[in-house]
């Protein structure tokens, strides 16, 4: 093991140190030669790895299940959102058509009315020119 000091240009110093490389790797265990295998025990191995199988399958199917459940909740929260949006602008369209309605008879009301005073302002002066 050693030690070393090394600067940098900046002015700060750093301290590392170098050790050997650590073995830390997991043994393998194997069963012991003298005695080999029987049946029994390879059959209840192959039994516990077929069950270990089952539950991560298990899991990976209940993984799926909730996020399938979360997408439709999403897409049903988004599409209940999209149908709220439709209405309101559906709502204020339709307001601003009935407003627009509205200043159309009111124009039309109020040009009807010119023509009127225009029509009897005619018939005044045709009845004035008569009687001159």
């Amino acid at each position: 093991m050693s030690t070393g000091l090394q600067k940098s240009t900046g002015g700060v110093a750093y301290d590392y140190i170098l050790k050997p490389a650590a073995d830390n790797a997991p043994k393998i265990s194997s069963p012991p030669k003298d005695k080999p295998l029987t049946h029994d025990e390879i059959f209840e191995k192959l039994q516990k790895a077929e069950a270990r199988r089952q539950s991560l399958e298990a899991q990976k199917l209940e993984f799926v299940a909730k996020e399938k459940q979360r997408m439709q909740e999403a897409l049903m929260k988004s599409q209940k959102e999209e149908e709220e949006k439709a209405k309101a602008a559906q709502a204020k369209l339709r307001r601003s058509m009935e407003i627009t309605k509205e200043n159309r008879e009111l124009q039309i009301m109020s040009l009807q009315e010119k023509l009127r005073e225009h029509a009897k302002h005619i018939e005044e002066v045709c009845k004035a020119s008569e009687t001159m």
